[in-house]
């Protein structure tokens, strides 16, 4: 895996606005009554995103522990999406950006690992019937 740092003016990523949607959900959970997942109505099997809404009031609630066990996946991915995000909007600021280059056996690995992860949260869900 190879970084590149490149210097000089570039446009604002999306990541930022995806940092400020995901804040916004956040907040509108609240307030917005929301009916059950259809997939959980037709299968009997929770979803892969099953528990998210539950997991962010327990965060607006501070119930930290909670949150990670409704959708262990989808907590940890919102929370890297956030400090990804904050990483765009810092190399928005300072004008600059880091360019990753890795090898196909690594992109190939990284996929793997992403899959047998949504797997696994899966089971988890099934496992914990949520």
């Amino acid at each position: 895996m190879k970084f590149k740092l490149v210097r000089g003016k570039h446009p604002l990523s999306i990541h930022f606005v995806w940092m400020f949607i995901l804040i916004g959900l956040l907040g509108i959970t609240r307030f917005i009554p929301l009916n059950k997942c259809p997939f959980h109505a037709i299968t009997g099997y929770p979803c892969l995103s099953c528990g998210a809404t539950r997991a962010a009031e327990a965060f607006l609630a501070g119930d930290f522990i909670g949150m990670i066990a409704f959708n262990p996946l989808i907590v940890l991915f919102c929370i890297g999406l956030f400090f990804f995000s904050l990483f765009k909007l810092v190399e928005f600021i300072f004008q600059f950006r880091i360019i990753m280059r890795m090898s196909s056996n690594y992109a190939l690995a990284v996929r793997l690992l992403a899959v047998i992860a949504v797997i696994a949260n899966w089971a988890f869900l099934i496992v914990m019937e949520r």
